[in-house]
């Protein structure tokens, strides 16, 4: 064979075993971009993966966690302002709630009613003014949030008519307490006084509200009503006060 012609059988081999390699790294990258997309992806992504997460209310902190991790989540714990009319130290809300479908791995939160360290009983506080109100919430370590005015009248104004939480709660130190205090009496406009007498006190203080009348008379705990001031039949401006009396009064 002539030099010239195995020169040219040489070139056409070297272009041939060039073309089928770049064809060959070519499929290559084809087959290996159709894997990652199709078998590597799905499992690094886990696109297809769900987990509904459990409930886990009521729960202890700790059951709570475990059960979370078994289901392949994250649990993640966060107190809450405790609520005593709820069990102490169990869950009492998750974020997302049970029945959600997330992915594995997913941080779910869960809310523990958790024991206070110090309780202390609500002072009564109703009658007071705002000011002495505002005093003996605070000597017991709670804090007056809120003040709001009332409909309710009373001899005086600013008069503490209404508490939340109510007096002789049990509640943890720093609890944040309400009051409602009076607008007074109200002038130009007369209600009668009602008939308490032979009411039992409770009634009687029902019936005396219902006029819109005030009355106080904190030694009138019980029993029934032996007298009141002033009589019934007179008549009063809204927010006056009637005082009651029974047979245990001092």
């Amino acid at each position: 064979m002539a030099r010239s012609d195995r020169k040219g059988l040489g070139a056409l081999l070297t272009d041939r075993a060039f073309w089928l390699g770049l064809i060959s790294i070519g499929l290559g990258l084809v087959v290996f971009a159709l894997l990652f997309n199709f078998a590597a992806m799905p499992i690094w992504t886990r696109h297809d993966a769900a987990v509904e997460v459990p409930d886990v209310g009521e729960m202890t902190p700790d059951d709570a966690q475990s059960v979370l991790r078994v289901a392949g989540l994250e649990g993640e714990y966060a107190e809450q302002p405790y609520n005593p009319n709820v069990e102490a130290d169990v869950v009492v809300d998750q974020s997302p709630s049970a029945g959600t479908t997330v992915k594995p791995g997913r941080r779910i939160y869960y809310y523990v009613n958790v024991s206070p360290k110090q309780l202390v009983v609500v002072p009564d506080v109703v009658s007071l003014s705002e000011g002495k109100a505002r005093e003996d919430v605070s000597d017991r370590g709670l804090v007056v949030d809120r003040v709001e005015m009332d409909s309710v009248r009373t001899p005086y104004e600013n008069t503490v008519t209404r508490q939340s939480p109510a007096n002789g709660s049990s509640v943890p130190v720093g609890t944040r307490i309400t009051l409602w205090i009076s607008p007074g009496v109200e002038n130009g406009r007369n209600v009668r006084v009602p008939n308490v007498v032979g009411s039992s006190v409770s009634d009687a203080r029902r019936q005396i509200k219902d006029a819109e009348l005030w009355v106080d008379s904190p030694r009138a705990e019980s029993g029934e009503v032996t007298r009141q001031e002033p009589a019934a039949g007179g008549t009063l401006n809204p927010g006056q006060e009637v005082r009651i009396y029974t047979d245990g009064d001092a």
